[in-house]
C-alpha cells in the first residue's frame, strides 16, 4: 500500500509535466508576430523610387518601366483609382493588353515576374506595394506575363499581400493584373 502511494504522485507529476511539454511545444509552432502593413509603414506622399504624374502613370526610376497605377479595368482620376477591377483568366489578360495597346497606340503588356516583384515591399504587407505610387491595388494574386515552369495549365502570379511569386496558378482562373510599358 505504501509503495502504491509513493508511485501515484510520481505518475501524476510525470503526467502533468508531459502535458505541459506538449502545450508549450504546440504553442511555439506558430509565429504570432503581427506584420506591419504598408499603409502604416510608408509615409504619406513617399512614392519610393517611382515618379508619378497626374495621368496615372508611375515610372520606375531604376528600371525605366512605366506602370499604369491602377489595376486593369480601373481609371485613374483625382489621385485615385476608380471603377471595377477586371478579373480575367491569364489568356484573357494577355488579349486585353494586346487590345488595349491597339486602341491606345502604345504597347502595353503584363509585367514579368521580376518586374512585378520589383514593386513589392519586403518590410510590409497587405498590400506589399507602395500605396502612394499604386493606390487601391487589390490584395490578391496578380497575373504576370510569365508562363509556369510546370504544366501548360499553370501560369505565374504575384500575391500582393506578401509579394510572393507562385507559378502554380491555374491559367483559367480570373485574377486581377497590372499593365506596364517600356520607355
Amino acid at each position: 500500500m505504501i509503495a502504491t502511494l509513493t508511485k501515484l504522485p510520481s505518475r501524476r507529476l510525470f503526467s502533468i509535466l508531459s502535458s505541459l511539454i506538449v502545450v508549450f511545444t504546440l504553442n511555439s509552432c506558430g509565429d504570432y508576430r503581427s506584420e506591419e502593413t504598408c499603409g502604416d509603414s510608408i509615409a504619406e506622399g513617399d512614392k519610393g523610387r517611382f515618379e508619378v504624374d497626374k495621368d496615372g502613370f508611375a515610372k520606375d526610376t531604376e528600371s525605366g518601366v512605366v506602370w499604369y497605377r491602377c489595376s486593369a479595368g480601373q481609371q485613374y482620376s483625382n489621385f485615385r483609382c476608380k471603377g471595377e477591377i477586371l478579373y480575367l483568366s491569364w489568356d484573357e489578360a494577355i488579349d486585353y493588353a494586346a487590345e488595349f495597346s491597339e486602341k491606345s497606340g502604345i504597347t502595353w503588356r503584363l509585367p514579368t515576374d521580376s518586374e512585378m516583384q520589383s514593386v513589392t515591399e519586403d518590410a510590409c504587407v497587405a498590400p506589399a506595394i507602395n500605396h502612394n505610387a499604386f493606390p487601391s491595388i487589390a490584395v490578391e494574386n496578380h497575373w504576370t506575363s510569365s508562363k509556369g515552369l510546370h504544366q501548360d495549365i499553370f501560369r505565374c502570379a504575384v500575391n500582393t499581400y506578401s509579394g510572393r511569386l507562385s507559378c502554380r496558378q491555374p491559367r483559367d482562373v480570373g485574377q486581377p493584373f497590372m499593365l506596364v510599358r517600356g520607355d
